[in-house]
């Protein structure tokens, strides 16, 4: 039970009575201490007491808090708020073009302790370095900025979405570069790709969030569905930048995204993420040949890529104009000025040693490639392995099912789970699906492997073999946990 409280001062007529309503809701939530109640308003026990002693009208912030400590309507309050701050002129904080940083008790002895005993929440810059070589995208760039700065009632969460290696986390860094100035409370950053948070669960990224946001351990919330709606509430009271890369399926993303007035999240994933509403979406491209061209002339000198024109040009076309492919053949160049492009450019040509060429250092394409191919079901993988034989530089559903004996219909979910695993784009001809010229060279090195697929699904007549394909599909469908098929 809370202490009692003080009695209400009567003389403040519409003030009294806002604050006699904090009570009642306050004792409908089973009127907890006000000291409980700090540990989810992240305010400071006296703030929230002054709050219901109707002396004076509270903060909005400060309202806000309490009615989100106590299960209430913020929607509703924040109207009463308005309605009574328009009749008390100025004894009301009317003005509150940006919520005050919110506030929380903590020990005398804790690290962020000020001499009032509160604490200030963190202004964090989780964000890793851009790329300095960065060039063009400048369509997409403004597209992006112009939906983050429409005006509305919340930021629309916005997609970034691409094949492997066509640069969506630095379009997304770029991005955050530009539009800083309207996130002046900070950016959070959380890679949830093979390479970084990977495993971790959403409940595990929200309380990283929540310490660098400033908030102490011990008033984060031990309930997970309360630490995430901690984390949505600072996000709604904030003007934040967050971006999410890496991201594989809805699940992983749906519970960080809430509604935000004024924090803007981003979301990049080789999938399309078509589970996601109420998304804004930008589908980056390979680079334009000009595009490609100035890349590398950035990172091993203009000088270079003007004396050499024509080989560095068939480097770009050799690449298939892949920003990645691209960056790393560009800093290999960088790295022996002695050899002429035209040299590399003959390296790149032979298809068998595409792969072990486009590599240095601790980055190669191979591995992003395999990284998603790992992940593909056996069917999958064997429709990747038809992509390494005709060389023409695209695929259908007709010709995959005519190659692999299977229904049409079942050959198209095959290439759409392959767009999504960020192996494959659609052509700009109906039906047809681009594979590159790298992706093409990858499925040739997997064709020469055993296939899993042969193997569960042995030749035979056309027939039989469609039969067959789809009796493995069906019993892999009902043994999968709910009885569904797979994201």
């Amino acid at each position: 039970m809370g202490r009692p409280e003080r009695p209400l001062d009567g003389t403040t007529g519409p003030i009294a009575a806002f604050a006699h309503d904090l009570r009642v809701l306050r004792n409908r939530a089973g009127n907890p201490s006000y000291r409980e109640l700090a540990r989810t308003a992240l305010f400071a026990p006296s703030v929230l007491s002054s709050a219901a002693s109707g002396h004076r009208l509270p903060t909005l912030a400060v309202t806000l808090a309490f009615v989100s400590a106590c299960g209430g309507d913020r929607a509703a309050w924040e109207r009463r708020w308005r309605s009574i701050a328009g009749q008390a002129g100025s004894g009301a904080e009317i003005r509150e073009d940006r919520a005050p940083t919110p506030q929380a008790e903590v020990p005398p002895d804790a690290a962020h302790a000020v001499s009032s005993g509160v604490i200030r929440l963190a202004h964090p810059a989780q964000l890793p370095m851009g790329s300095r070589t960065f060039v063009g995208r400048e369509r997409d760039l403004a597209d992006a900025a112009g939906m983050i700065g429409a005006t509305g009632p919340v930021k629309v969460p916005l997609l970034v979405s691409g094949p492997i290696g066509v640069g969506k986390t630095a379009f997304a860094l770029r991005l955050a570069e530009e539009v800083a100035a309207d996130f002046p409370d900070g950016q959070l950053y959380a890679d949830l790709g093979d390479g970084g948070t990977g495993g971790r669960s959403a409940n595990g990224i929200v309380r990283g969030f929540l310490r660098a946001l400033g908030v102490p351990a011990h008033l984060v919330p031990d309930d997970p569905m309360q630490r995430i709606g901690l984390y949505r509430s600072l996000l709604a009271e904030r003007r934040l930048f967050v971006l999410l890369a890496g991201v594989s399926d809805e699940g992983q993303v749906r519970p960080l995204l809430g509604r935000a007035p004024h924090s803007q999240v981003v979301v990049t994933s080789r999938a399309r993420l078509l589970g996601l509403e109420d998304t804004n979406r930008i589908e980056l491209d390979t680079f334009s040949r000009k595009e490609s061209l100035a890349l590398i002339g950035r990172i091993a000198g203009q000088d270079r890529v003007r004396s050499e024109h024509g080989a560095t040009d068939m480097i770009a076309e050799l690449c298939g104009d892949l920003p990645l492919a691209i960056n790393i053949v560009g800093r290999k160049i960088a790295a022996r000025p002695e050899w002429a492009i035209a040299y590399t450019a003959g390296q790149l040509a032979d298809r068998g040693r595409l792969m072990d060429s486009l590599a240095v250092g601790d980055v190669n394409v191979r591995d992003r490639f395999t990284s998603a191919y790992e992940r593909l079901s056996a069917a999958e993988r064997e429709a990747i392995h038809h992509f390494g034989q005709s060389g023409a530089g695209w695929t259908t559903s007709i010709g995959i099912a005519a190659a692999m004996g299977i229904m049409i219909e079942t050959a198209d979910e095959l290439l759409e789970s392959v767009v999504d695993a960020g192996l494959l784009q659609r052509a700009s001809v109906a039906g047809r699906y681009a594979v590159s010229r790298l992706v093409s060279a990858f499925a040739a090195e997997r064709q020469r492997e055993p296939s899993p697929f042969a193997a569960a699904v042995p030749m035979a007549g056309r027939r039989a073999r469609k039969n067959a394909f789809e009796s493995l599909r069906h019993e892999a469908v009902r043994t999968l946990p709910g009885g569904s098929s797979e994201g």
